[in-house]
């Protein structure tokens, strides 16, 4: 999303708001589970050039898939997306046989919610449980089934991928068509709707999500001005309260808590009391230059004092643009790295190897696009 689209859903949003707290729904799991109407987004393999058509192009047939599976050791697969969600899909080894699995995974604000609580956690390994846990029990009581499971399988990143899966035998199948028809009637498919972010489009998750997780021990923080999803350990914002999501990071999506909309970025607060209009610049301050972008930034801004911040327009911290440096899908779904803060000239920055390679992957704009 846009900064132009951004501000014009921080403009709506504000007016939605009371007393500067973001307004949320209440809880809707159990009408999720009424309403959700049964996706069937595998019926048909996807078109050749996507990520499963150059699989099922590689692999013509399942006996071919189950060839190449059992030389890579027992499972071979293949990450990609369609509008209902993004999937797993493959062949896997299991105690019966050879089985077609598909996994679920969460999108959207609810993949930032797992990003941000296994940063925050103390202990990750034993994170990975409780979110494991978490999102269980996420699902509604009338969506559970036996054997549709929560799992770890593995990442492009160190951020551990997390997700819903089901599995069928491939016994006596010998076409994708074979496969298709098979699943698609599995029951993973009704909870599509419930892993992208049920608040709806565009809006906070439920307070109740945030408790569910809280619940299982892990640190879901959500901004009261924004609702998004918070941590303040980031690796590249170390201290500062840091949304994953795709261009926000330590900015929160609002204008001001008054009626008076401002361009000028504001940050992400815990609690509602700590709501203020965005801080202006005296002019005085001193300016250094981004070594990246070239803007000229300052570590006495009235909102982010001793941060480098842009020393006017909006005030942002953000050096880089939106986007992975990833074109591989699979690759980019575990991204953290989605912003970069600001890094003086001869400075440095815990985020600087980062930078390094993704200017070599040709991630940054430079010179620094004007937006308006």
């Amino acid at each position: 999303m846009g900064k132009r689209a951004q501000q014009k859903r921080a403009a709506k949003q504000a007016k939605q708001r009371a007393a500067g707290t973001v307004v949320r729904r209440p809880s809707v799991f159990d009408a999720l589970a009424a309403q959700m109407p049964h996706l069937a987004s595998m019926d048909d393999p996807e078109p050749m050039g996507s990520p499963w058509g150059d699989f099922i192009g590689t692999y013509p047939t399942v006996a071919d898939a189950v060839e190449a599976a059992q030389e890579a050791g027992g499972t071979l697969s293949c990450f990609s997306f369609d509008d209902s969600g993004e999937y797993e899909r493959g062949l896997r080894r299991a105690e019966d046989g050879w089985r077609y699995e598909v996994t679920l995974y969460p999108r959207g604000f609810l993949r930032d919610l797992v990003k941000t609580c296994w940063l925050g956690a103390d202990d990750q390994e034993q994170a990975v449980e409780q979110l494991r846990q978490a999102l269980a029990e996420y699902v509604p009581l009338a969506l559970r089934r036996p054997d549709i499971d929560v799992v770890q399988r593995p990442s492009a990143t160190v951020v551990p991928r997390i997700g819903w899966t089901q599995s069928l035998p491939v016994a006596g199948l010998e076409t994708w068509e074979d496969v298709g028809l098979a699943a698609k009637d599995l029951d993973l498919f009704d909870l599509a709707p419930l892993a992208d972010s049920p608040g709806g489009f565009c809006e906070a998750l439920p307070e109740a999500v945030f408790e569910l997780f809280r619940k299982h021990g892990l640190a879901a923080r959500d901004c009261a001005g924004c609702g998004a999803a918070v941590t303040d350990r980031h690796p590249h914002w170390p201290g500062l309260w840091v949304s994953v999501e795709n261009e926000s990071g330590p900015s929160c999506d609002r204008s001001r808590f008054s009626e008076e909309e401002s361009l000028q970025r504001v940050p992400h607060i815990i609690d509602a009391a700590q709501a203020r209009p965005a801080g202006r610049l005296t002019g005085k301050e001193q300016k250094v230059q981004c070594q990246h972008c070239g803007v000229h930034i300052t570590e006495q801004h009235p909102d982010w004092p001793g941060v480098w911040t842009e020393a006017g327009g909006y005030s942002t911290l953000v050096c880089a643009v939106v986007g992975s440096g990833c074109d591989d899908d699979a690759q980019s779904y575990d991204l953290i790295d989605c912003v970069y803060p600001h890094i003086p000239v001869d400075g440095d920055s815990p985020a600087a190897a980062a930078i390094a390679v993704a200017r070599k992957t040709g991630y940054f704009f430079q010179p620094r696009p004007v937006l308006f």
